[in-house]
């Protein structure tokens, strides 16, 4: 009698961590109750994707190609393109944050890989071209229930007054954001001092960018900074450098790549690449304070290209 006694006392005891861990250690997680349909819950979705709803920096990383697009002939890449960004997060309130992006981009030969150092070929117009590895930002945008506003620079975003309504998509586990945008403004550069660099008086530009992440981590209430893939595609005037003036004609720019916790998790040689050649992006609190871009830059360090 004893010996039984025991026995069960003792499948009892072995029992217990069983019961003990299929109850409350392993009730599912409260997940966040979010309706995408309303503005403010789906703008909260995509800056968990976009970057993080507590303030805190998160990087991206990315690559891609340019082609160069003139009708009537075949499309053809011109060089690689690599780029980084400093990705802060303000929260200002509950939903409604700063983001802001300073980013640093270098270019890549097209055959070989390895950093543009001095001139490549333009395959359209034959031309040797220098390209010019460029800084942009900082860039703010206010994200609120409403659209996201420019902050601080000039607002080339088409002022329309609507709730956020970026388009989304869940199959299964896997949740995507779309953004597309189309932008017409003046130019940076004048034509009549740099008609080889500008293609008008007008900058045109249309992106399309996704965003995807897990669903899980969306409405994980723990997680602020979702982990997301990223891919971009856009078409734009000639960029300054490819010297095409008004050729008619755009590029093309597609590129994919990540969100990043830490810079210790982006690939090869690419942050030293960029210490090396944007050594001020590593500045902190802040990269650098005014807003730059290609073509402030192109401007402060090229001469109008001759045109012959």
């Amino acid at each position: 009698m004893r010996t039984t006694t025991r026995r069960h006392a003792l499948l009892a005891a072995a029992a217990a961590p069983v019961a003990l861990a299929s109850g409350p250690a392993l009730a599912k997680k409260k997940e966040l109750m979010l309706d995408l349909a309303n503005p403010r819950d789906a703008m909260f979705a995509y800056v968990k994707l976009r970057a993080s709803t507590q303030t805190q920096d998160v990087y991206y990383w990315f690559t891609g190609i340019l082609d160069i697009a003139v009708p009537g002939q075949p499309i053809k890449p011109i060089i690689q393109t690599e780029t980084l960004i400093l990705r802060r997060t303000q929260k200002l309130e509950d939903y409604k944050f700063h983001v802001t992006d300073w980013e640093a981009t270098f270019y890549r030969e097209l055959d070989t890989g390895k950093i543009v150092e001095g001139e490549i070929d333009n395959p359209v117009t034959g031309r040797k071209v220098r390209p010019l590895h460029y800084r942009e930002g900082p860039v703010t945008f206010l994200f609120t229930e409403n659209e996201p506003r420019l902050v601080g620079i000039r607002d080339v975003l088409p002022k329309e007054g609507k709730p956020f309504n970026y388009p989304w998509k869940r199959a299964g586990d896997d949740f995507w954001f779309t953004k597309d945008s189309y932008i017409s403004s003046p130019h940076w550069l004048k034509k009549d001092e740099f008609p080889l660099e500008t293609s008008g008086d007008k900058l045109t530009v249309q992106t399309s960018s996704t965003l995807k992440a897990k669903w899980a981590d969306v409405v994980n209430p723990e997680v602020a900074a979702a982990p997301s893939d990223f891919s971009y595609a856009a078409t734009s005037d000639w960029l300054p450098w490819m010297l095409m003036g008004q050729t008619p004609g755009y590029v093309l720019w597609h590129s994919s790549g990540k969100k990043l916790l830490d810079l210790k998790d982006a690939p090869g040689d690419v942050v030293e690449t960029v210490r090396r050649i944007h050594p001020i992006w590593f500045t902190r609190p802040d990269p650098w304070p005014q807003f730059t871009n290609m073509y402030f830059q192109y401007k402060e360090q090229r001469w109008p290209a001759p045109k012959t």
